[in-house]
């Protein structure tokens, strides 16, 4: 005989007949040879206990599946199931598409339909309603810390060039995420800043890192805040963000500038684009680094102030936040400026004098983007050259 998996409208109809006429396992002695099938008295037991009818599904019975605000997934759809696999999180969550090692189940309801089609008659299945949300793997920041603690540090010679014409070149690579672009689709980019960087000595040159540089913020698909975004190979991601950066900086650094590195904290990688400015701390001891985990930040070149942020937080009232938080260091400047990513598309809105620009970013249209409507957008990165006393020119790279 073969195991029973599910309960056919013949088998439902025979056990409505035979109920109330004896023992659960009496019952299932016999429907398990009247059907060729070996049925168990618990099942006679459960079957009796939900009732024998089987609704008939409608022919266009919609699967459905929602994301919400949380990051939690909400799954609806008709499935094959017997007795035993609807106690089985992992056959749930593959019959609706999901992965039991991302995954976990929350919450899940089902009930039973006939589906009737020539082949097979009548079918069992069953409407599986599913909430489920990303896995919580461990945190294993300690661990890289700690290799890249490991890394050998790389030493310059620095000698400071006394120019009469002192220049200062910010470097803002905005909303980069590494993961959906490559190394090789950003390599023109990087030949572009190696001979704006070649072109002059520069008294310095200011890096801002973090703002989006990866996609994800682990290894599951998600962002800072646990959203479920777009998964990309976050260890592919990371090494060619290295091998974008790394250069850039060694070369600013031979040339005898100071070099200054700001982390600015994004949406999608707060805790890896901090962890990647560890690694470049370690490597470069000869850096200025500001690697304090905060929203805003100022730097001052000159009569220049320039504002970091991501912008996705506090967005309209940038251009009264700064003023509030940097008093003294907006006070004592002539040319003010504000730079934000996060939107992906360039902006600019110049409030009594004072610059506030959403930078544009040359990173490939990712699916929440497009799926959006969020498409043609000017494909570039924006690169800040300063006097002493203004802004001088802006660079497209």
């Amino acid at each position: 005989m073969q195991k029973h998996q599910t309960w056919t409208d013949e088998e439902l109809k025979r056990l409505s007949e035979l109920k109330g006429t004896g023992t659960h396992a009496e019952i299932a002695e016999k429907l398990s040879h009247e059907f060729n099938t070996t049925i168990s008295s618990e099942g006679v037991r459960k079957r009796l206990k939900r009732g024998c009818k089987v609704a008939q599904a409608p022919l266009n019975y919609k699967n459905t599946k929602e994301i919400l605000p949380n990051g939690s997934h909400r799954s609806d759809r008709l499935i094959e199931m017997s007795e035993e696999m609807e106690k089985d999180p992992s056959y749930l969550l593959r019959a609706h598409g999901y992965d039991p090692e991302m995954w976990e189940l929350t919450a899940t309801t089902w009930s039973e339909w006939g589906q009737h089609n020539r082949q097979d008659g009548t079918v069992t299945l069953y409407a599986s309603k599913i909430t489920i949300k990303p896995k919580q793997i461990g945190s294993n920041l300690d661990g890289l810390i700690k290799a890249i603690e490991n890394i050998d540090p790389i030493l310059f010679t620095y000698e400071q060039v006394e120019t009469e014409d002192k220049r200062m070149l910010e470097i803002p690579i905005f909303d980069s995420h590494f993961g959906i672009s490559d190394y090789e689709y950003y390599k023109q980019t990087q030949q572009k800043i190696i001979e704006r960087l070649s072109s002059r000595h520069w008294e310095r040159v200011l890096f801002i890192l973090g703002q989006d540089m990866l996609h994800n913020d682990g290894f599951r698909g998600t962002t800072t805040s646990g959203t479920i975004i777009e998964q990309v190979d976050t260890a592919k991601a990371w090494e060619e963000a290295r091998k974008f950066f790394e250069p850039l900086i060694e070369l600013a650094l031979s040339q005898y500038s100071v070099v200054d590195i700001i982390y600015s904290p994004g949406n999608h990688d707060e805790a890896l684009g901090w962890a990647f400015v560890q690694m470049i701390k370690a490597r470069y001891p000869q850096l200025n680094i500001d690697d304090r985990m905060e929203q805003r930040k100022a730097y001052v070149y000159g009569d220049n102030f320039i504002g970091i942020t991501h912008g996705d937080k506090g967005r309209k009232d940038l251009h009264n936040i700064f003023p509030i938080e940097f008093p003294q260091e907006w006070a004592g400047a002539k040319s003010r400026e504000i730079h934000t990513g996060h939107l992906h598309v360039e902006e600019t809105k110049d409030v009594f004098g004072m610059a506030v620009r959403t930078l544009a970013t040359r990173n490939r249209t990712d699916k929440w983007h497009r799926d959006n409507g969020y498409v043609g957008a000017h494909k570039r990165f924006m690169l800040f050259e300063y006097s002493e006393k203004e802004l001088e020119s802006i660079h497209y790279v």
